[in-house]
């Protein structure tokens, strides 16, 4: 009976973790869930016996931590790592999102910001912003990559932030795989053929139009690819993707999953938060309504695509448009209450 009542509450904290993944926007945001379930597996009594270790990174806990009991405001950096396998590092940032939490307003919001936008990182001078994370861990800044990449963000944008998650696209996989695969609807067919084949080298791929049952492998693609567009397009599709994985893992029972979802990406993830700050972040989230969540990309409409003297294709940021939308997303409610 004991066991009974905790796989009833693992359910509810999983489905209200679930609707985060609404609320992030962008490729790594799946991960919310994972973090979730690894941490309430090490804590819940299972008939298998699995543990694992707490989550929270304490080398780079903020100095200032939200007092969610008094519905403060929570900004987390979600980083999408481009690792290789049997690759020791350091790693460049391919996908940095970053979302906030309003308790008080019960509004969320996601922006997106592209890997080649053109900013000073603290100590290093004017390069892309993705850089920060490999600057980070390939000179020992306190916090290492995610550490100089927040403080890179908060220089740029303003924008305070609390906590980070940090996982690569092997994880990402795995984890659209145990779901059984996403249907994704794509606009037009995709042939890329120069994909990265994650060996230093490319390959070619193939996306058929209409909708497509995708297993991990083809929805990182349909994630990554540049094809026939912009790095602005390929935000949107990560969008797309994080959309149709909140679809599906509604719609399963994952109770039976969760040991082996945590076995398999334990590996995967690195963050600052703590167990009961995931818990109080789904609670927060399960309680948000759609039209209270807003998405928005740093996108043409704020950049120019500049050449550098040394050939590098960048996007300078136009402030005052960037400054607007940081606006909208981080100091007022996103459903504009």
């Amino acid at each position: 009976m004991r066991e009974e009542r905790t796989l009833g509450y693992l359910g509810k904290v999983l489905i209200t973790t679930f609707y985060i993944l609404f609320l992030t926007g962008g490729l790594v945001s799946a991960y919310l869930f994972y973090l979730s379930a690894r941490d309430i597996v090490a804590q819940a009594p299972m008939s298998s016996g699995f543990q694992l270790p707490l989550a929270g990174d304490p080398v780079l806990r903020p100095e200032t931590v939200p007092d969610w009991s008094q519905r403060e405001r929570v900004n987390i950096l979600l980083l999408g790592v481009d690792q290789r396998p049997n690759e020791e590092g350091p790693w460049r940032s391919d996908t940095m999102i970053l979302v906030t939490i309003d308790p008080r307003s019960m509004t969320a919001g996601a922006l997106s910001i592209p890997r080649d936008l053109y900013v000073e990182i603290p100590g290093y001078g004017e390069r892309r912003i993705n850089m920060a994370h490999f600057l980070g861990d390939a000179y020992d800044h306190p916090g290492g990559g995610p550490g100089l990449a927040m403080r890179t963000i908060e220089y740029n944008l303003g924008i305070p932030l609390h906590y980070y998650i940090r996982i690569d696209f092997q994880g990402f996989r795995e984890v659209v795989d145990y779901l059984g695969g996403v249907s994704i609807d794509v606009e037009n067919e995709i042939w890329d053929y120069r994909y990265p084949d994650g060996q230093f080298g490319f390959t070619t791929i193939h996306i058929p139009a209409g909708t497509q049952l995708m297993d991990g492998g083809m929805a990182l693609q349909y994630a990554r690819t540049r094809h026939g567009g912009t790095d602005f397009d390929r935000l949107r599709r990560q969008q797309q993707v994080l959309m149709a994985i909140r679809q599906k893992a509604l719609r399963l029972d994952l109770i039976p999953k969760i040991p082996a979802l945590a076995s398999t990406a334990g590996h995967t993830v690195k963050t600052n938060l703590q167990l009961g700050e995931v818990i109080t972040l789904a609670q927060i989230a399960s309680q948000i309504d759609a039209e209270d969540i807003h998405f928005a990309v740093i996108d043409e409409t704020m950049t120019v695509p500049i050449v550098l003297e040394n050939g590098a294709d960048v996007l300078f940021p136009k402030r005052d448009r960037i400054r607007q939308a940081v606006e909208e997303i981080f100091n007022t409610p996103a459903g504009g209450h």
